[in-house]
């Protein structure tokens, strides 16, 4: 499968700006060659704390638009949107459409970043959801869910063969998104899909370095910190080749490390 990464220089909270700028890159991405093509965290906004103000439904204009131009360009489209949350605070949701412009997918971040004060504008999600593709399993998360090896783990279990993690990985941890991004990859087994933002925001500035990592931690395709389409195949039979081949995955002891936690509660 041909995977195009869509590394975009977010404009502030400029929606239709935004609109215009990913429908075109869309585009070139499919005239590229390929099937799933990928935005990052907050395409349409950035990762803005005026969450409230640009929540949606999962009908609104930011799905609206991702249904209609994995229609229009016969891809699958992956993107992420404020989603309302009624009665609380919103959600940060990655949403995946098919070439005919079909839901297959939805995630809602796990964890919000504290770091830097989502909590005071974003709800954290719940639950881990995988998606098919062909041969493909894939386990969307968002940026900061990247630093949890737990739920990776999880969705291993549940099948995962494929993680997409768009995000707005901000300067100077370039080398955690770098050096994570390898290691979920390695311990799991997996292709790792990491979609970075360039540009600056208001506050922050972004590095980019958007990378396709095949189950071996190699880089098959990657960014510099420019605004660009990155362009990489992946094949399933490389993750369960190697997963055959080298049975780390296999030797995992899952009941007994659950022992720890119990002995500590005693």
């Amino acid at each position: 499968m041909k995977i195009a990464l869509i590394q975009l220089n977010i404009e502030w909270e400029n929606q239709e700006a935004n609109y215009a700028k990913a429908k075109k890159l869309i585009n070139e991405a499919k005239k590229k060659g390929a099937e799933l093509v990928c935005l990052p965290e907050l395409f349409s906004t950035g990762v803005t704390m005026n969450a409230s103000k640009f929540a949606e439904k999962i009908d609104g204009k930011t799905c609206q638009f991702l249904s209609e131009q994995a229609k229009t360009n016969k891809v699958y489209l992956l993107g992420t949107f404020i989603e309302e949350n009624p009665g609380k605070l919103p959600l940060n949701t990655v949403v995946i459409y098919s070439p005919a412009g079909k839901l297959v997918g939805k995630y809602n971040k796990n964890h919000v970043f504290t770091f830097g004060n989502e909590q005071k504008s974003y709800s954290n999600g719940n639950g881990i959801n995988i998606f098919k593709i062909g041969d493909f399993s894939i386990a969307p998360f968002i940026c900061y869910d990247l630093r949890f090896p737990e739920i990776f783990r999880i969705a291993i279990d549940m099948g995962a063969n494929v993680f997409i993690i768009p995000a707005n990985w901000p300067n100077p941890r370039k080398e955690h998104w770098i050096t994570l991004l390898k290691a979920r990859a390695i311990e799991n087994q997996s292709f790792v899909i990491g979609i970075n933002r360039c540009g600056n925001s208001p506050e922050l500035s972004f590095f980019g370095s958007s990378m396709i990592v095949s189950p071996k931690g190699e880089v098959i395709s990657e960014a510099d910190d420019n605004e660009q389409i990155v362009i990489g195949e992946i094949k399933a039979e490389e993750a369960s080749e190697w997963r055959a081949k080298f049975t780390a995955l296999k030797d995992r002891r899952k009941g007994y490390y659950n022992t720890f936690a119990k002995s500590e509660k005693k």
